[in-house]
């Protein structure tokens, strides 16, 4: 077996880290099964102050979680790759086992997953 690079292994830490936060694991639920949102909506949605919300998108962003692609005066926000879907789903299913089949259709890439 080979083992994985440093590089490879810091971009798991990473990606680990910026979802080591409920505020952040719930954005990327918002995010969940293709939808895109706006700042503002989700703003509205969840009612966090706008600096809360800037600081937890940032840091998704910045770990290449999810991506925002500009629409006219609009940033549509979406998750961006299938990492972020498959460890949500993996971590619902073992948090969540009884509730799995809600969660397996929120994130379609890994539907029916269990850990």
């Amino acid at each position: 077996m080979q083992l994985p690079s440093a590089a490879d292994l810091n971009r798991a830490a990473a990606i680990f880290r910026a979802l080591a936060h409920p505020h952040r694991v719930l954005l990327a639920c918002c995010l969940a099964n293709g939808r895109t949102a706006t700042q503002a909506e989700l703003l509205e949605e969840l009612g966090w102050p706008q600096s809360t919300m800037a600081r937890h998108l940032a840091a998704l962003r910045d770990r290449g979680l999810i991506r925002g692609t500009r629409q006219g005066n609009h940033v549509l926000l979406e998750l961006d790759g299938t990492v972020t879907p498959q460890l949500l789903a993996a971590v619902c299913a073992w948090v969540h086992p009884d509730t799995g089949d809600r969660f397996a259709s929120a994130f379609p890439a890994v539907a029916g997953a269990r850990p």
